[in-house]
């Protein structure tokens, strides 16, 4: 508002010329502060059957900016700020032009306060005499201006009324209209040519000189380099230059920003007025937001983690972490809550609590909240600023009734409202390069001037759309009514006349620079004033033909602005060699220790990771993990998951196997109930198809795993146990997933797997299997760890002479494989002989002594397809870490020298 408007404070030398601002008007004629109303909140008590009363419901605060900022255009059209004033009777009865105009004055005339606050200044001002004033002063604009509104022009004009008009001739009237609207360079230079005539239709074109260019590099940080060097070598090439006589332009974008900065740095460039890039997130906005964000269950488990890992909580950072890390594994309660006392664990509490089903409960959690931030003085400002943001959301909540509903949309977008922080405009350094945005006018003049980020949708920048009104539209509101809005024509002539102004600011040469790519790769298109420019050069047929890509040669404007360099060379690195193994010089199995000195154990999943990387098992042994922080998905390990949990509470233990009809009945409340607990977000809507395909997935499984147990006559003893034992005398232990028990009283021990059984009867017919085969291996551990049962469960193991039978029971086709029995009667068994695991365990002792002593082996690139195609096992362990790779031999052999029992 009131863009290049003036006014001069005081007399002779003590005179000075401010901006003009509502502010400063208000100080000067002692006006009184005032305050708008959200229009948010005026859209919301207004009637309904508005034109933007769907629109508000679907996206009420986009909806409330576009009808504030049409408003606010509106308001600005008229010459008295009354609402009363505006006709809408002259424009066409029933048309969608009218309907809108009258809607804005309707809204306006049944609730005034939504007046902004800045135009509810001048609106006061308007009523004051000219001996309301404080102290005389002299205004400075421009009466010939096209782009100042009516409400602007009446302040002005009342202005001049009270203190007087200057002459044109006053030297600021000269200094700050005058000279700022002339052009700068030469008028028989290109430049001082372009900067008459680049809006002049009529102008012919003029021969090419360096003094106006327009260059293009790949990208916007090869730009702001290219901007670095030709600055660097003006001021080595003139020393009567100085940095302050050069000016660079950029688009009003963070990444030119901090490119210009970061290259002026290493350049020993001062860049002035360098909008600064924020050096700190706001902490304390996030904060707002994801805690929003997890107490509307189900809580998203990014949300969640993000939350947990905040510096402004009151737990330590290296708890908050920890915190993350498990919940983006899945854990949903760890283990290091238990140690949590007082405020921490009034936090946990507070977070994992059921979500407050009122506004009141939500607005006390949030005061709640508040108490629970960091102490730590080096974070005053983060806890301040969540503190600040927390009690606007408790004004904007306090409108709503507390006892309905949280408005959990509103709530949350409030608070996502807040989470950038607001560019600064940088230090003024007087004698270094000033730096512009693209929509900033000159305020004085350069001899040397740099625009960058010349393409599409700058200089001119792209004319905003209107929601409201078409432009012929706008056209007819002027030509009926007498209130003239933006349209897209007013803007893009605006934009222009910008544009010509920054141009003209330079006295000797500009330069302009575009990118030929985005960040991703993508082709960029030149500015649209480019064929504005491109036609007032002689010889240039086309405007393309005016741009001139980096080239360095002797005709080159490029050798003129620049002082090459030459390439460093360098020289290529070989590779590292990579050994067949790494000697690390200590017991590798004894990395984890219990808290009295004893070997941990090892477990299947450890094991298995063991026998195809003992890399991936090594970074394990050290809790060097790859957390992927990711959006939550149906994974085959939570299905898997989700699946046991409910066959664990379906098939229980010393009753009779339910029918079809109980599975059907059961499964969906079993499976519901666990995934509040396993996998929250599966309970929204967008989950709802993956959810009812497991649902029948389990269903399914649970009526032929019924039929199974029926055609074996098998007794469900336990679920859920765990075991304990030694392999080749090193710790282990498990947890299997059922104990069944046949009317011989022989034990079998049953795996479930969510996955079909093609590749896990070829793993073990081959005699690679190891988890099942453990299992047999392993005794019951009764403590604490184990459920209810665990005495029944290993007194029927202890009664069987022999080892267990075990078995795999594949979920997505309903296979049991067994092992370990000759004969069964049931045809909906299928029995695998021999020795499942004869190579698994052969490999894992062979893998145990190089542990032992020290040695580390390292796999190959054959690794990947042995263990797929001979051993039929998961390479999952290869992808656990970019680590992994990066040990990896570049060998056509396996690193596994072991002999299969079967090459089937």
């Amino acid at each position: 508002m009131f863009d290049d408007c003036h006014v001069r404070l005081g007399r002779g030398s003590f005179a000075s010329c401010s901006p003009l601002t509502p502010q400063l008007l208000a100080s000067l004629y002692a006006l009184a502060e005032r305050t708008e109303k959200p229009m948010r909140q005026a859209l919301e008590r207004a009637d309904a059957g508005q034109p933007w009363s769907e629109s508000l419901s679907v996206a009420p605060d986009q909806t409330a900016a576009s009808v504030g900022a049409m408003l606010r255009c509106l308001m600005l059209a008229t010459r008295d700020l009354e609402p009363s004033s505006i006709d809408c009777d002259r424009l066409p009865q029933g048309q969608r032009v009218h309907l809108h105009i009258e809607a804005l004055r309707n809204l306006w005339l049944s609730d005034p306060a939504i007046v902004p606050a800045d135009l509810a200044k001048l609106r006061d001002f308007l009523t004051c005499a000219s001996n309301d004033a404080l102290q005389s002063i002299d205004v400075i604009w421009d009466r010939h201006s096209r782009h100042i509104t009516p409400l602007e022009r009446v302040v002005l004009e009342r202005l001049e009324s009270h203190h007087g008009q200057l002459a044109n001739d006053d030297p600021d009237v000269v200094r700050l209209v005058a000279n700022r609207k002339a052009a700068a360079a030469p008028e028989t230079s290109l430049a001082g040519h372009v900067q008459r005539s680049l809006l002049n239709t009529g102008a012919s074109p003029v021969p090419a000189d360096d003094t106006l260019a327009v260059l293009a590099v790949r990208d916007a940080l090869t730009e702001c380099e290219a901007a670095a060097a030709i600055i660097q070598h003006w001021l080595a090439r003139d020393t009567s230059l100085s940095a302050s006589d050069i000016g660079v332009i950029i688009p009003a974008s963070s990444d030119y920003a901090a490119y210009l900065g970061e290259t002026f740095a290493q350049a020993g460039i001062v860049a002035s007025s360098l909008t600064a890039v924020a050096q700190r997130r706001n902490c304390g906005a996030e904060a707002v937001l994801h805690f929003l964000q997890c107490r509307r269950r189900p809580a998203p488990a990014m949300a969640l983690a993000s939350f947990y890992c905040l510096p402004v909580l009151c737990w330590p950072p290296e708890a908050g972490a920890a915190l993350a890390d498990s919940m983006m594994e899945g854990d949903f309660e760890p283990r290091l809550i238990r140690s949590f006392t007082a405020r921490p664990a009034a936090l946990f509490k507070l977070v994992r609590a059921a979500s407050p089903a009122t506004t009141a409960q939500l607005k006390d959690e949030l005061r709640r909240f508040q108490s629970l931030l960091s102490d730590d003085d080096a974070l005053s400002a983060d806890v301040w600023e969540a503190k600040a943001q927390i009690a606007q959301l408790l004004g904007v909540l306090g409108n709503a009734a507390d006892l309905a509903e949280p408005d959990w949309e509103k709530a949350i977008q409030f608070a996502a409202s807040f989470q950038s922080l607001p560019p600064e405009k940088g230090p003024y350094f007087l004698g270094g390069v000033a730096v512009m945005q693209s929509f900033e006018a000159p305020t004085r003049r350069f001899r040397k001037l740099l625009v960058l980020g010349f393409n599409d949708g700058a200089y001119p920048a792209t004319p905003a759309s209107n929601p409201f009104f078409l432009g012929s539209e706008v056209a007819l509101i002027a030509d009926e009514i007498g209130l003239e809005l933006p349209s897209q024509a007013s803007q893009l002539d605006a934009a222009l006349s910008l544009f010509r102004r920054q141009l003209g600011a330079a006295s000797d040469q500009v330069i302009m620079l575009l990118s030929e790519r985005d960040g991703n790769g993508a082709p960029l298109a030149a500015s649209s004033s480019l064929p504005l420019v491109a036609r007032l050069v002689h010889g240039v047929d086309e405007p393309h033909k005016l741009v001139q890509s980096i080239n360095r040669s002797e005709s080159s404007i490029w050798d003129r602005l620049i002082n090459w360099q030459r390439r460093p060379e360098f020289e290529s690195q070989s590779s590292p060699q990579i050994p067949d193994y790494y000697d690390l010089g200590l017991n590798l199995l004894a990395l984890r220790q219990t808290a009295d000195g004893a070997l941990s154990p090892q477990s299947p999943s450890r094991l298995e990771k063991l026998l195809v990387s003992p890399m991936a098992w090594l970074l394990g042994e050290l809790k060097i993990k790859n957390i992927s922080w990711q959006p939550e998905a149906l994974d085959n390990m939570l299905r898997g998951s989700l699946a046991h949990e409910v066959f664990e509470r379906l098939f229980v233990p010393g009753f009779a196997h339910p029918d079809d009809a109980i599975i059907e009945a059961r499964v969906p409340e079993l499976l519901a109930e666990r995934i509040r607990a396993l996998a929250p977000f599966l309970q929204t809507t967008t989950w709802v198809v993956e959810r009812n395909t497991l649902q029948a997935e389990i269903i399914n499984a649970g009526k032929h795993w019924s039929m199974v147990l029926r055609s074996m006559n098998a007794e469900i003893v336990g679920n859920e146990f765990w075991l304990s034992g030694s392999l080749f005398d090193h710790p282990v232990h498990g947890k299997a997933d059922c104990l069944l028990r046949l009317p011989n009283g022989q034990p079998i021990v049953v795996d479930y797997k969510k996955s079909s059984s093609g590749t896990r009867r070829k793993r073990l017919q081959r005699g690679w299997d190891l988890q099942v085969d453990l299992y047999r291996r392993m005794k019951v551990r009764v403590d604490e760890r184990t459920l209810v049962g665990g005495d029944h469960i290993a007194d029927t193991l202890s009664a069987w002479a022999k080892d267990p039978a075990v078995a795999y029971h594949t979920l997505n086709d309903g296979n049991v494989l067994l092992n370990g029995m000759l004969d069964v009667d049931s045809a909906q068994v299928e029995i695998i002989t021999g020795d499942i695991a004869a190579n698994a365990l052969a490999l894992i002792q062979t893998r145990f002594e190089a542990l032992k002593i020290g040695r580390l082996e390292t796999n190959t690139t054959a690794d990947r397809n042995f263990f797929q195609q001979k051993a039929s096992l998961g390479t999952y362990a290869l992808d656990d870490s970019p680590l992994i790779a990066s040990f990896t031999r570049a060998d056509t052999m396996p690193s596994v020298s072991l002999m299969e029992t079967s090459d089937d």
